[in-house]
């Protein structure tokens, strides 16, 4: 067999000349896509679509401050759940989500009225196991299941701040 000799020299050059021209067509390339939107990246930077439910889309709801004194945590909770207030007459299906969270577990709260510690807990499990939420209903389910945590803790509160008010008074 006959050996061919390769001159080494000639073919880095040209393995050289090959990287400036396919690196000096990169940059080309790069700076048309700076100075000249394709379709693709036009279609990236437009908005989404509103559908008709995102336009009487409400805020969220807020615990009140000021509510009026109550004997047990159970009234406390029943009371601000009762006055949730969503600002508009406009029924979508964020308010629906959101009402039927909280009706869920009014009704649970009412069954165990003695102890709103497990209803604390469901709750918590339930917002704990919540995934995604690709809807304006399961926002607001989301959402309801949150206000209901915030009621119960801020029933608590308020039963703890009167048991309070009746130690000072009576030391």
């Amino acid at each position: 067999m006959a050996e061919q000799k390769i001159d080494m020299f000639k073919l880095v050059e040209e393995v050289e000349k090959q990287k400036k021209v396919d690196l000096d067509e990169i940059f080309n390339d790069l700076d048309l896509v700076k100075n000249d939107k394709t379709e693709e990246t036009v279609k990236r930077t437009e908005p989404k679509a509103r559908k008709a439910e995102d336009v009487n889309l409400v805020s969220k709801p807020i615990i009140p401050n000021n509510i009026g004194p109550y004997d047990t945590r159970f009234e406390a909770f029943k009371g601000i759940i009762e006055h949730v207030s969503y600002g508009t007459d406009n029924i979508n299906s964020y308010v629906e989500g959101h009402k039927n969270a909280l009706e869920k577990y009014y009704s649970d709260a009412y069954k165990n009225s003695k102890d709103l510690y497990v209803i604390e807990a469901r709750v918590n499990d339930e917002i704990n196991k919540s995934g995604a939420h690709s809807g304006l209903y399961e926002k607001g389910y989301y959402d309801g299941l949150v206000y209901v945590m915030k009621a119960l803790k801020r029933s608590k509160e308020l039963l703890m701040a009167k048991i309070d008010s009746k130690i000072k008074a009576a030391l």
